[in-house]
């Protein structure tokens, strides 16, 4: 039976035997490397020709002349004789003079901030959390007859504060107009009646009124953006919200020219431009109250094919609910992954 020694004897025969083999290879490769030197020697490849030694002879002495006068540095010259430029590296940009940036005082602005040409369509806010109905407690709707609906219908916000004025349109605000409130039964200042209210957020609704008159987009425009900049000042820190002009019924268009669809698909692209101009957010309602095209959707049409009935007002309400941009004030229904930010 084999044992300790046996196996001890067998891997030390092992290990002579694997230093006999290294051994020979280091052999080997050092006399190809010998071999190699001394054929590159024999060959004259590896030895350098010695210079040929030449006999010293006499040399007549040198005739002293006078120091000659320092040369002028030689001009090149082109191929054809002619006197070339000297090349001089000049610099691709001027130097960087720091009193014009390096500082901060107040420098006039460069950037022309006026949008142009805004599909509303696609710089509405997207859907997001779904806020709670305690979110319009602090807010207040501002329009004419078809936000009075907000408090006249059961829309299931019953602590929102709407401030619907009748046959209005933003001259109102920018001017203070005293108006009446049907639904509160009150003459009151517009401007002082929504600056009182105090709200975090205002959503803001003109326009029907204004499109009756055909022609009349460009005092609209102007009047509604003076509106938003009267609103900004005398409310700092509020949302504001610019809301879509719904559509109409098709046929309202033979009684009030003005009120065509595509025309208020036009001017909604303007209200998209003021709202991005000024800061504020702008909400698309006509995809929670009209069809693709624009108009009215018939489930939500009342009498006279311009405001809506109690269906369209709960779901103009459901649509705000889903389209908010987020803000700190927010309360969420269930659990939000919005409450994540700015905490």
């Amino acid at each position: 039976m084999a044992d300790y020694y046996f196996y001890r004897r067998k891997v030390e025969s092992q290990r002579r035997r694997k230093r006999a083999v290294v051994a020979l290879l280091v052999v080997l490769v050092l006399l190809c490397a010998a071999a190699g030197f001394f054929w590159f020697r024999s060959s004259g490849h590896g030895s350098e020709q010695e210079p040929a030694i030449l006999l010293p002879t006499a040399t007549p002495a040198p005739t002293p002349t006078a120091a000659p006068a320092t040369p002028e540095p030689a001009t090149p010259e082109t191929a054809t004789g002619e006197s070339a430029e000297v090349f001089a590296p000049q610099r691709l940009l001027p130097a960087v003079e720091e009193s014009a940036w390096n500082q901060s005082t107040a420098v006039e602005q460069t950037i022309d901030f006026e949008y142009r040409n805004t599909d509303f369509r696609m710089v509405a806010l997207p859907a997001s959390g779904r806020v709670t109905t305690e979110h319009f407690n602090t807010a207040v709707l501002l329009g004419d007859s078809i936000t009075e609906g907000m408090a006249i219908y059961n829309t299931g916000l019953p602590n929102a504060q709407v401030r619907g004025f009748r046959s209005s349109g933003p001259q109102i605000i920018v001017n203070n107009a005293t108006v009446h409130d049907y639904a509160r039964n009150v003459d009151e200042a517009a401007l002082d009646s929504v600056v009182a209210a105090q709200p975090d957020f205002l959503y803001v609704l003109f326009g029907t009124n204004a499109l009756t008159a055909q022609g009349s987009e460009d005092s609209f425009i102007a009047y509604y953006g003076k509106m938003l900049e009267v609103l900004k000042e005398n409310l700092p820190g509020v949302a504001i919200y610019v809301q879509a002009i719904p559509g109409v019924q098709e046929t309202v268009v033979q009684t009030h020219p003005g009120l065509d669809n595509a025309r208020i698909q036009t001017v909604n692209n303007m209200l998209a431009n003021l709202a991005l101009t000024y800061g504020c957010y702008f909400v698309n309602i006509q995809e929670a109250l009209c069809y693709p095209d624009g108009s009215q959707i018939d489930e939500y049409e009342a009498a006279d094919g311009i405001h809506f009935n109690p269906t369209g007002y709960g779901a103009w309400t459901e649509y705000l609910k889903t389209h908010t941009a987020w803000d700190r004030r927010n309360q969420y229904e269930g659990t939000s992954p919005y409450y994540i930010l700015g905490s």
